[in-house]
């Protein structure tokens, strides 16, 4: 199946889902409190369109961006299995966010079919934290602008500048399949922002940027989409 975009538009696929809960896991920590990052890192939503398709799928072909809410962050005791056999147990905290709400923008279309009828459950974050789709997968244009609100998103680390409160954070942007991960700088961003600050003195110079204008707020202002590379 082929889809044509408009001029000044993008065609993606655009994925709502719903969870009760989920945690993604900081690297390296092994024993003591397992801390979660806020937002979906790039290789959890790598790893959710393989799911999706099935199979390991083509990094340098892919783009996506996101839209990530929750409702609460609380502690859960859990344990691990140190050694082999399993004969000692090592209870844990790890931190889980309730009532996850994710917002999936993925590039290009093709993979639209898949996630209408995944190969694989949905799952985001571990395993057993199975989402629902609020709504069918679709395809949605995205339009450019000069103007947007941005909110709850992961945004390239380059643009921390240009709001004025963003946290930094390594992630994983994808992990290959000798499950060796490669690694990447971006901001996350969670209060809602407008985009371009009218106090910033650089505004003039910020690129034009995509828009979904199926989320928009009373002032007529849409909201901003960055579409990530798991391949720089």
């Amino acid at each position: 199946m082929v889809f044509a975009a408009k001029p000044g538009t993008l065609d993606v696929v655009k994925v709502v889902m719903k969870g009760t809960v989920t945690s993604f896991r900081y690297p390296h920590f092994v024993q003591g409190v397992q801390p979660t990052y806020e937002i979906p890192p790039p290789s959890t939503i790598y790893g959710l369109i393989c799911a999706a398709t099935g199979q390991l799928e083509p990094p340098d072909e892919l783009r996506f961006g996101l839209h990530f809410t929750y409702e609460a962050k609380f502690r859960d005791l859990e344990h691990i299995h140190l050694g082999t056999p399993y004969l000692q147990a090592n209870p844990f905290l790890r931190e889980l966010l309730y009532n996850p709400t994710l917002t999936l923008y993925i590039a290009p279309v093709r993979y639209l079919e898949a996630f209408q009828a995944p190969y694989y459950p949905v799952a985001l974050g571990r395993s057993q934290d199975l989402m629902s789709y609020a709504r069918l997968p679709k395809l949605v244009a995205l339009q450019q602008a000069t103007h947007a609100y941005f909110e709850h998103t992961l945004l390239p680390f380059s643009y921390a500048p240009r709001f004025q409160r963003t946290v930094a954070v390594t992630m994983a942007r994808f992990i290959d399949s000798s499950r060796r991960p490669q690694w990447g700088s971006y901001s996350i961003l969670k209060e809602r922002s407008g985009y371009p600050d009218e106090n910033d003195p650089s505004r003039a110079t910020y690129e034009p940027i995509w828009v979904d204008p199926e989320e928009m707020l009373g002032d007529g202002s849409a909201r901003g989409v960055v579409l990530h590379r798991f391949v720089e």
